[in-house]
């Protein structure tokens, strides 16, 4: 067992025991000089990992910018990022148990998620999609009527693409599926009908996978929206404050745009929505 995943164990083990006793992510963090990241393995080109098995992304990469302003923050030598893979759901647990310190990845900002745990400023704004097989006759929501759609349970796109088919009287089946990739090797497969997921990542799971982009389409029907935060443990403003520091501090600059341009092609620009996002939370010291 290498290092760092001795390091993350004996953390989530210890956790409980620190934070009784009052002390901060940031005490713990200096002490160990770890910080434990989770992140989807499967939600390119937000967050995934590579070939090398390296994590990489959008997300990914603002994350390894609050850990060099938290280490910077902290006059530390060093500070070493132990990786822990999840969906959602896994990723929520694991920051509300202390097993992580922060979610990087998709995680959409919501009241109900709050009751669990934190959340840093936005990161990000997204929109529910659903993807289908171009020659399965779906052209639209009322198409899935007797179908089956491929979603990741208790996430915030299965609960509004939920109440979105109750609201019109749609009969579809919702089938678990682990994450995008899942849902689309299943999709090509044949075992489900369509896939509801994040936008983005439909699209980029598409361009990164084996199947040919031009067999699938996405449905005009974004059903939600989706404002990405990374969680962070409830009830440490101190922490919550170096997150969206590091934040504010690439918000602000023009490293934002370097990293939006990386993951998301030069043709491409932010929305005005996400531009606001940027703005408002590119906040002073």
């Amino acid at each position: 067992m290498n290092l760092p995943w001795r390091l993350m164990i004996l953390s989530a083990l210890a956790w409980p025991l620190l934070a009784a006793a009052g002390v901060g992510v940031l005490d713990r963090i200096s002490a160990s000089k770890t910080i434990t990241i989770a992140y989807p393995a499967n939600a390119y080109p937000i967050a995934f990992k590579d070939n090398d098995g390296a994590p990489r992304g959008y997300s990914v990469d603002l994350c390894r910018r609050i850990v060099a302003s938290i280490q910077q923050d902290l006059g530390l030598d060093a500070l070493e990022i132990a990786w822990l893979e999840g969906n959602t759901p896994r990723r929520l647990a694991a920051v509300a148990t202390g097993e992580a310190d922060i979610d990087c990845g998709t995680t959409t900002l919501t009241l109900s998620r709050q009751q669990r745990v934190d959340f840093s400023n936005v990161v990000f704004v997204e929109s529910g999609a659903i993807l289908v097989k171009r020659d399965a006759g779906i052209k639209e929501v009322p198409d899935l009527g007797g179908k089956r759609v491929g979603v990741v349970p208790e996430t915030t796109t299965e609960h509004r693409l939920r109440a979105m088919l109750a609201e019109r009287l749609i009969n579809a089946e919702l089938v678990p599926i682990r994450d995008a990739k899942d849902g689309i090797e299943q999709l090509v497969a044949g075992r489900i009908d369509a896939v509801a997921s994040d936008r983005l990542v439909l699209i980029g799971q598409v361009k990164d996978g084996d199947a040919a982009a031009g067999e699938l389409s996405i449905l005009d029907a974004d059903f939600s929206v989706e404002p990405y935060a990374f969680a962070l443990p409830r009830n440490d403003a101190d922490f919550r404050l170096a997150v969206n520091r590091g934040l504010a501090r690439v918000y602000r600059t023009v490293e934002i745009d370097r990293i939006f341009e990386r993951w998301f092609g030069r043709d491409s620009a932010p929305s005005e929505l996400l531009e606001a996002v940027f703005f408002i939370y590119g906040l002073a010291d």
